[in-house]
């Protein structure tokens, strides 16, 4: 049972490759890196002694700053409707219940393809990262990029902070993404619900909104609220846990499953 459903997991990873949501990952985990080293390149005046000193550190904070801001919930938000409306658009997901898997099986290597991307954006983001300041070093002399090793426990505790602040949003969207087959409907509830959190974001009890939790967990204000932080930390795990389970309720007991 554990070998069908690594299989149907891996063929659910390789149907994916072929769609929007595989280069959409590669693409968003390019992009912020990318538009960064070109800052680099065309003020090196303004970087070069601002990065002197801890340069790795400082452009590690600074991609990231801005990807949890807004690129990395609206990631989460359109490659998690992106995988589930794969058999939607290709209306193939008739076959996909008719075949002999479980719902469980169905359920859970769609889930588990979803996070595999989001790993796979994170890896390549980080990757990015590294690259793109190599070459503003190289058509720079002025930075110190080369003279500094990477601090790695650095980037690994990073991705792993800010996996685990996007877990509430993914199953949301999942849930939301099983639940309508029209792909803009659960996208345009996610970046609704992504906007609001950014028109709320001086509530006191923003520690209970999962759209905003990327943020929480990293942005400097926030993390001088230890406590704060503590309890985003807890109702993160809650809407996780919780939704995902009502989806996969919902997905057993609906009569028609698409």
């Amino acid at each position: 049972m554990i070998a069908s459903f690594v299989l149907n997991s891996k063929a659910e990873f390789l149907k994916s490759k072929r769609t929007a949501a595989f280069w959409i990952t590669v693409v968003g985990a390019a992009f912020v890196p990318i538009v960064s080293s070109i800052m680099l390149v065309a003020r090196p005046g303004h970087f070069i002694p601002a990065l002197k000193k801890d340069p790795w550190q400082l452009i590690i904070i600074d991609n990231w700053q801005a990807g949890a801001f807004f690129l990395l919930p609206m990631f989460v938000i359109l490659v998690t409707s992106l995988v589930v409306q794969t058999e939607y658009k290709n209306n193939t997901w008739k076959q996909v219940y008719a075949s002999p898997r479980t719902i469980a099986d169905i359920f859970f290597s769609r889930f588990i393809v979803i996070h595999t991307l989001i790993l796979l954006a994170f890896i390549l983001f980080n990757a990015f990262i590294i690259i793109t300041a190599c070459a503003a070093n190289l058509l720079q002399k002025g930075y110190t990029f080369f003279d500094h090793p990477v601090p790695w426990k650095t980037l690994f505790a990073l991705t792993i902070k800010l996996y685990f602040s996007v877990l509430a949003i993914t199953s949301i969207q999942y849930w939301l993404s099983l639940r309508f087959r029209n792909f803009i409907i659960p996208v345009g509830i996610g970046l609704a619900l992504l906007i609001t959190g950014f028109m709320i974001n001086q509530w006191e009890q923003l520690y209970c909104y999962p759209y905003m939790y990327p943020i929480i967990f990293f942005w400097p204000d926030f993390q001088k609220k230890a406590a704060f932080v503590n309890k985003a930390q807890v109702f993160d795990t809650i809407w996780f846990a919780v939704v995902l389970g009502i989806a996969y309720w919902d997905m057993v007991t609906r009569r028609e499953k698409g």
